[in-house]
């Protein structure tokens, strides 16, 4: 008996509440047409999201809801941990609703973290929330440790709603040269890059703010966040 309570106990601390709270449920195809998402929110657990979306995701972050194929919005509260056993009684509750540019919500998930010693749990919690959207947005793509393959990732330049749009205009879907054009005209923003190679891709900043710590690019439509002269945030 003694040895069945220790392989419970194994079992909750091995494995973090936000793991349990995935529920099958009926997807709205219209989440698969998203590639470019604007991430909505000034809590930890957007500026988490923001840090992975690229890294745990096939979607690609846009700098602006203009940009954008749909917002998704981060919310969090912080509660009363129902677990026993657990160092810190507080933990973050992560929400998320994915809307579409005409207003539709489209995708909506949440997940559950106990708070650690030095965190909250919201980062965690929203890594995991990006996990369960990637999941039904993108079921055919493997994800690992290191994130989905992203080989395997839809076009950015060519979604499926572009398609049925100019079959309901009338018009004919974008052929492979045109999405190849459209693709190489793409300037692709990414977490890490450098100074150098955003410079290279966006020219220079309308404003350059250096804060010590972190160097702030601001364009037109962007802000560009630098932290030992590497891009590690979007907006």
């Amino acid at each position: 008996m003694k040895k069945t309570y220790l392989f419970l106990i194994v079992g909750l601390l091995c494995f973090p509440e936000s793991a349990f709270t995935s529920k099958k449920k009926t997807v709205d195809p219209r989440v698969r047409d998203v590639r470019t998402v604007f991430i909505k929110g000034n809590n930890e657990a957007a500026v988490k999201a923001r840090q992975n979306l690229s890294k745990w995701t096939c979607f690609r972050l846009a700098g602006g809801p203009g940009q954008a194929d749909a917002t998704l919005e981060f919310s969090q509260q912080q509660s009363v941990s129902g677990s026993p056993i657990s160092a810190n009684r507080e933990r973050s509750i992560v929400s998320a609703e994915l809307t579409t540019k005409d207003g539709d919500v489209v995708w909506s998930g949440s997940a559950t973290q106990d708070a650690g010693l030095v965190n909250t749990g919201a980062g965690s919690a929203a890594s995991h929330v990006l996990f369960l959207l990637q999941a039904d947005a993108f079921p055919q793509v493997k994800t690992g440790f290191r994130g989905p393959d992203q080989s395997a990732c839809p076009a950015v330049s060519a979604p499926p709603a572009v398609a049925r749009e100019a079959a309901a205009a009338g018009g004919a879907a974008p052929s492979a040269e045109s999405s190849a054009a459209a693709t190489t005209a793409t300037k692709e923003i990414k977490l890490g890059m450098t100074t150098d190679q955003i410079e290279k891709a966006l020219g220079l900043p309308a404003t350059k703010v250096d804060l010590g710590e972190k160097i702030l690019y601001k364009y037109k439509d962007m802000t560009i966040e630098f932290h030992d002269g590497k891009v590690t945030d979007v907006r």
